[in-house]
């Protein structure tokens, strides 16, 4: 039988690899069989029957059992370049992830993943961070590493990577979500911030090594940032940081905690409108850091 010779990292490869099998799709499928054994017995036949289910997604299904020594190659592949697959059967896939309608069925890693049992937040802002942004985003990165609190970021220029650059000159380590596959990580602010974030903390990506940036790719990693932590932090943002909009509207949806933190000595880093919408997206907005341990004290 398949799932007797193949771990269920290399099956879970398979299906989403060689069968094109989406995360709603294996959501739906492990929901259904209960495991990937019962999938990869499962007819042609019995799946084209699942409704959200095609027949061709239901015929490559049926068929991934030709491409096991495939995906137990790309596996080694990946191996070699020092990137590990964290599938939703690993302890250390992050639980959060799976409070999103569409939770990725495996996460390609570079460093480490952050610890299942520790504190996680989001701290995130616009590319076009200004001084004041920053020293404020330099502020919280370092309290909360002072906290032991885990912190997650895109790798983004302006505030993200600010938050990577203070969690390392702490002592602590950050972990950042990627639009793209770790092999195109590209840039003088991109490139040196990836290398200082895998030596304590990770990389995190839902794309396979080699897929450059694409802009539906864009979205997609927003969710995981929103999803991944236990809350979201904003210090600046403004009409154009797409990149917070969309973490602050994944965050409404899925009822994730989010907070827009006002610089006391400079005020509100924003703008009337984008402070309203976030607002609007159940955002709470405070000012300065003297909350911040009733807030990290909330999260369970």
């Amino acid at each position: 039988m398949i799932a007797k010779k193949y771990d269920q990292n290399i099956i879970t490869l398979a299906l989403v690899r060689y069968a094109g099998v989406s995360p709603r799709t294996f959501d739906l499928l492990i929901n259904i069989f209960r495991s990937l054994d019962e999938i990869l017995l499962t007819e042609e036949s019995e799946l084209a029957e699942i409704e959200g289910i095609s027949a061709e997604s239901a015929r490559r299904i049926s068929k991934v059992d030709s491409h096991m020594e495939k995906a137990a190659g790309y596996f080694k592949e990946l191996a070699q370049k020092n990137i590990r697959i964290v599938t939703r059967f690993d302890d250390d896939y992050p639980s959060h992830l799976l409070e999103i309608n569409d939770p990725p069925p495996l996460l390609y890693n570079r460093g480490k993943m952050p610890e299942v049992n520790s504190k996680i937040i989001s701290l995130i802002g616009t590319e076009e961070a200004t001084q004041p942004g920053i020293a404020l985003t330099t502020k919280i990165a370092k309290l909360l590493v002072s906290k032991n609190i885990q912190v997650i970021s895109s790798l983004k220029p302006g505030i993200d990577s600010a938050v990577h650059v203070s969690c390392k000159a702490e002592g602590g380590h950050s972990f950042a979500i990627i639009d793209k596959g770790a092999d195109n990580i590209k840039g003088e602010v991109e490139v040196p911030v990836a290398i200082d974030i895998v030596q304590t903390g990770g990389i995190i990506s839902e794309y396979p090594p080699d897929v450059p940036f694409h802009e539906r790719n864009f979205k997609q990693s927003n969710r995981l940032i929103a999803g991944i932590s236990q809350a979201v932090i904003v210090t600046e943002f403004y009409e154009d940081s797409r990149h917070v909009h969309d973490i602050l509207e994944f965050s409404h949806q899925i009822g994730k905690l989010s907070l827009i933190l006002i610089d006391p000595e400079h005020g509100v880093l924003s703008d009337e409108k984008c402070l309203a919408l976030a607002v609007q997206h159940g955002a709470i907005v405070f000012t300065g850091l003297e909350k911040i341990d009733d807030i990290i004290k909330a999260l369970v």
